[in-house]
């Protein structure tokens, strides 16, 4: 895999037996994302989207294919070797936050730090300031509006050092400033080198990845570069 290339997909599949009957989630589905690049993955709801990034999010395993990521072949690893693949190249954001109510701005950010048995202030203290959120580091969820909390749930994701990010519908709950502003701190994360893949229902959105890939049961039927 080229240096550049953070992930590889090659013919992906995800097969699901329901009694006799068999539901292809995933169709063959091949994709590359570079880094510094925005993939954006669009398609009606049931289209695959949440299926697909469950595959590349290494928290599903697809029935048949090929998923490098990082240059290493991540299907058929055990369950552990996962967890801890997934701690350390690849961040999470999803629609709903995920936000542990109880803990401040800065404890949720660095949270993933203590699963992973570790402490790191500088870094959290660098995404507090990377994403805006200075003045409310000692905040609880409550006291923020939604576009402040995707802001915890960018910078949660970003502390390990990831090398993908990966967002289910990362606005689908904001208002139309603060998607602009998430918006801005992506397109910022990406000229840094991180690779994004975004699925959304959102077009405006959509067009502001690189690429927009569109699937339908499951299958890729469209890829359209966008016009910068």
């Amino acid at each position: 895999m080229s240096a550049d290339v953070l992930l590889k997909a090659t013919d992906l599949w995800r097969t699901y037996h329901r009694g006799s009957e068999t539901i292809h989630a995933l169709g063959g589905v091949n994709l590359e994302l570079k880094s510094g690049e925005i993939v954006s993955v669009v398609g009606r709801s049931g289209s695959g989207k949440t299926t697909f990034l469950n595959q590349i999010g290494c928290l599903d395993q697809p029935t048949k294919g090929s998923l490098r990521i990082a240059g290493t072949e991540v299907v058929g690893l055990r369950e552990q070797e996962l967890v801890k693949f997934r701690q350390q190249h690849i961040g999470f954001i999803f629609q709903l936050f995920y936000l542990i109510p109880t803990l401040t701005v800065e404890e949720n950010i660095g949270l993933p730090l203590v699963f992973a048995r570790r402490t790191d202030p500088s870094r959290v203290n660098e995404l507090i300031r990377r994403v805006g959120l200075d003045r409310a580091r000692r905040a609880l969820p409550k006291q923020l509006d939604g576009g402040d909390m995707q802001r915890v749930a960018i910078a949660r994701a970003l502390v390990n050092r990831p090398k993908i990010l990966l967002a289910d519908e990362p606005t689908g709950r904001l208002e139309r400033n603060s998607r602009e502003a998430i918006l801005r701190i992506f397109q910022e994360l990406a000229r840094d080198g991180l690779g994004i893949i975004m699925a959304t229902h959102d077009p405006e959105l959509a067009r502001a990845g690189n690429r927009t890939v569109e699937l339908s049961d499951g299958r890729i039927v469209r890829e359209t570069i966008n016009a910068k």
